[in-house]
C-alpha cells in the first residue's frame, strides 16, 4: 500500500521527534489525570471550599490552553523564518 509505505517512511525519518512529543504529552497527561482524584484531599488540606479548588483547576487548564496556543504560534513562526 502506498499510503502505509509513506506513513512508515515519514515515521522512520521523524521517529525522534514523534517519540519525544508522545512522551511529553503522555507524561503531562498523567500529571493532569493524577490531580483529578486528589481534588477532595487538596480541598481538605488547604481548608478551601470545593468551588475555590475547582477554580484552581480551571485556571490551570485555561493557562495550559493559552500557553499551548502561544507555543504553537512561536513554533510556526520559527519554522517559517528558518
Amino acid at each position: 500500500m502506498l499510503v502505509d509505505d509513506l506513513v512508515w517512511a515519514l515515521f522512520k525519518h521523524h521517529w525522534q521527534h514523534t517519540l519525544t512529543y508522545w512522551s511529553v504529552f503522555f507524561s503531562f497527561g498523567l500529571c493532569i489525570a493524577f490531580l483529578g482524584p486528589t481534588i477532595l484531599d487538596l480541598r481538605c488540606q488547604t481548608q478551601s471550599t470545593l468551588q475555590e479548588i475547582t477554580w484552581v483547576f480551571f485556571a490551570q487548564q485555561l493557562s495550559l490552553m493559552l500557553e499551548s496556543a502561544l507555543g504553537g504560534l512561536f513554533k510556526k513562526t520559527s519554522c517559517i523564518s528558518s
